[in-house]
């Protein structure tokens, strides 16, 4: 009950809750009609059962004519509560004449308890029928206190009123009144016991819906915010691992792709790396410009991307006119003709260069170096091993692909490659 002293419904939500209540009473009200059905069905058959062996005819006598009045209503209601259920969508006007019609078939229902009750006083002096009538109505029907003190008026005051006219004894008349005031109020208490207990209950699952539609919403905000952080740390990564100029890795991102590959082939893996360089690119800039030399470093870089096209080859710019290559899983053999290809295609690429002394257009030398590595220690090694290769190359002429001595001596006992 605290809840509902602390909590304060917006107008919208007592809205809400009014219809909900509305379609729980519509459905109570349906089931219990259903059993009012059945047991005046029982009532009306056992009196006309008991007039027809008095009298050996039937008696309409009052209660014959009270049951079936009740019969014929509890029918009436269990109907009008399907052609509501058969409207999912109502206007305005007939959702409220619904409820109008709902209250009138309970203030119905009370009063004919009342009326009952009269002439019961006749006969048997007790009050039973309005009790039960008051009390399932208490229970059952969940309503405001103003609606509940509505319903109560009229069937109470014919009660009260016209027990004087059919209770001769005042002291019984007396009593009456005693013990049904403490009835009704103790009705009345439990009416409003079980209506805040509901309406604390409602508004705590519309409290609890509202918290998980908010959590729902930052768990969507989050998540876009977690997507957001991720395509700006793949950017980073990006920034971080990929040369601006060239589009390719640069040295952090050569590093990562191989540790990367590494972990991916636990064990020894057989690694082919070339050091490549631009042969004389310092004069080319001096001569041509820096503007050109990007150019060239570009064109140099798009055309080894063409032909280091291995699904685990990684291809990156090492520094300023120097490129790095890492193929793994390559015989030696295949490795010297890719490198050649290379160093092939970019002659063709016929970029005039008339400040080297090599021939008249851009060349490239390239060193290899390979070996069994299981570590990114083990890669720094042969990459220290290319780049003496790729020294001896340039000490040698320049465009040219030179492999390291350890590489030569396996050649020659193998008897490859002795021209070189």
């Amino acid at each position: 009950m605290r809840f509902i002293d602390e909590f304060t419904p917006t107008s919208e939500e007592k809205k809400l809750l009014a219809d909900h209540l509305f379609q729980e009473n519509i459905q109570r009200s349906k089931l219990f009609a259903t059993i009012v059905i059945l047991f005046e069905s029982i009532l009306i058959v056992m009196n006309v059962a008991s007039s027809y062996k008095s009298n050996g005819y039937v008696v309409l006598n009052v209660y014959l004519f009270m049951y079936l009045l009740l019969l014929g209503m509890s029918g009436f209601m269990v109907m009008y509560v399907r052609r509501f259920e058969q409207n999912p969508r109502p206007t305005e006007k007939e959702y409220d004449r619904f409820q109008v019609g709902l209250f009138l078939l309970v203030v119905f229902f009370l009063t004919w308890g009342s009326v009952v009750t009269l002439f019961d006083q006749k006969t048997y002096g007790h009050v039973m029928a309005f009790a039960i009538n008051f009390m399932c109505v208490s229970i059952l029907f969940h309503a405001s206190n103003r609606t509940i003190l509505y319903l109560y008026i009229f069937p109470v005051s014919v009660l009260l009123i016209g027990l004087p006219f059919f209770q001769a004894s005042n002291e019984v008349i007396f009593g009456h009144y005693v013990n049904l005031s403490v009835f009704l109020f103790f009705c009345w208490l439990a009416s409003r016991m079980l209506y805040k207990s509901y309406s604390a209950n409602f508004y705590h699952q519309l409290l609890l819906m509202k918290t998980n539609e908010k959590l729902a919403f930052k768990i969507t905000e989050n998540e876009k915010m977690n997507a957001k952080l991720t395509s700006v740390n793949e950017q980073l990564k990006k920034l971080t691992f990929i040369d601006e100029l060239t589009g390719i890795r640069n040295r952090r991102g050569f590093h990562e792709g191989v540790s990367q590959e590494i972990q991916l082939n636990p064990g020894p893996s057989n690694v082919s790396i070339f050091m490549i360089d631009i042969d004389a690119f310092k004069q080319f800039n001096d001569c041509y410009g820096h503007l050109a030399g990007d150019d060239v470093i570009k064109r140099v870089a798009k055309t080894m991307r063409i032909q280091v096209q291995h699904p685990t080859s990684i291809l990156a710019r090492f520094g300023g006119e120097e490129f790095v290559v890492a193929m793994f899983h390559l015989s030696e053999q295949e490795a010297y003709e890719l490198a050649e290809r290379i160093r092939e295609e970019i002659c063709r690429l016929k970029i005039t260069h008339t400040q080297s002394t090599v021939a008249p257009y851009v060349t490239i030398s390239i060193g290899i170096a390979i070996g069994q590595v299981t570590t990114k220690f083990d890669v720094e090694k042969l990459i220290g091993r290319a780049d003496q290769a790729l020294y001896r190359a340039k000490e040698k002429g320049r465009n040219r692909v030179e492999i390291d001595k350890e590489m030569v001596r396996r050649f020659v006992s193998k008897e490859e490659f002795v021209t070189l």
